[in-house]
């Protein structure tokens, strides 16, 4: 795990606990959870922390993570559990998730990004940036009948873009997602972790089955529809 963020900025312990409950998911979710086993066994991670749970900087963020990019290149897929809590506008496409799809095209690697919660504003449901990121592979959350979870949030972008592109379990109140943190385990729901479970499969069909970016993109849709 690297702190690449600035080092005036001080850090909380709270905000370790986050990261490390993505990425444990990553390395080995369904030790946790072996009701979502995936056979896709376990995963080497590179954590690179960019923000704190304060707030953060969306310009800083996103060079932040080019550079990052750009010096990890044998890092194909790469997870983002992070967002806004605003809506995204019906009419652009946001500057964050067009830096996102400049990065991915320019590096060859693929974004695997939240979907966005719902917070305590009920008239927020459209996604938030960078879930609008049109190259990455975006996902929402469903519970395990299926359903949307309580905290979902829904696309389109720019009226025809159908996003998210993809859904998985993320859990919910009533179904919580066990993860690593601390000494132990703790109970956690949200798209934040969702998208990890699907970096794992993007992440095998990718660096070791050795599909391109555009092929295992198209391949999890489908298995999805």
């Amino acid at each position: 795990k690297q702190r690449e963020r600035s080092n005036t900025i001080e850090n909380d312990n709270e905000d370790y606990y986050h990261g490390t409950a993505v990425t444990s998911i990553i390395v080995d979710g369904p030790r946790f959870n072996p009701h979502l086993q995936d056979n896709c066994g376990n995963f080497r991670v590179r954590h690179f922390g960019v923000a704190t749970q304060r707030g953060f900087s969306s310009f800083e963020i996103l060079k932040t993570i080019k550079e990052v990019v750009s010096t990890n290149l044998d890092i194909k897929v790469w997870n983002l559990s992070l967002g806004s809590t605003k809506e995204i506008n019906d009419n652009f496409v946001s500057p964050e998730a067009a830096i996102l799809d400049e990065i991915q095209h320019e590096y060859d690697v693929i974004f695997v990004i939240a979907g966005t919660n719902k917070n305590t504003d009920n008239n927020v449901v459209k996604i938030g940036s960078p879930a609008d990121s049109i190259n990455s592979l975006v996902v929402n959350s469903v519970k395990l009948d299926g359903n949307p979870a309580s905290y979902t949030r829904e696309g389109p972008v720019l009226s025809f873009y159908k996003k998210p592109d993809i859904s998985y379990y993320g859990g919910d109140r009533d179904e919580p997602m066990i993860v690593a943190g601390g000494l132990s385990g703790y109970t956690v729901y949200g798209t934040s972790y969702a998208a990890p479970w699907v970096s794992r499969k993007l992440s095998f069909l990718i660096q070791k089955i050795g599909m391109s970016r555009e092929v295992a993109k198209a391949l999890l849709i489908d298995s999805a529809i």
